[in-house]
């Protein structure tokens, strides 16, 4: 199992609502059309509280049985479309490639 992180800057004219609403409601279905997909997470970030703040506004993780399976998606007319519409809400984003360790759980 391979995992595609993105780590995501809204655009400055969006407050975090509008930054919000929109990955979720509108560019989400976009891409959880991406063919191999084995499963999809959009983590908005939140108050750090005592935190130092990161630089992000938020992840999403992606999903796909293997490196193959990740370029078919993101190469397939899905992919493009919601490559495209990230223009919409991000300034922003850096990709991570990555291979799960699952320490403790797992569940939500």
């Amino acid at each position: 199992m391979i995992k595609l992180v993105a780590l995501v800057r809204r655009r400055p004219d969006l407050d975090l609502q509008a930054f919000r609403e929109y990955w979720l409601t509108t560019h989400a279905p976009l891409a959880a059309a991406i063919p191999g997909m084995r499963g999809y997470r959009i983590n908005i970030a939140g108050d750090p509280g005592a935190q130092s703040a990161a630089p992000y506004d938020g992840s999403a993780e992606i999903w796909f049985e293997d490196r193959a399976a990740m370029e078919a998606g993101l190469g397939s007319d899905a992919g493009r479309i919601a490559g495209e519409d990230t223009v919409h809400f991000a300034e922003s984003i850096e990709f991570l490639v990555t291979e799960e360790h699952v320490i403790l759980g797992g569940g939500s």
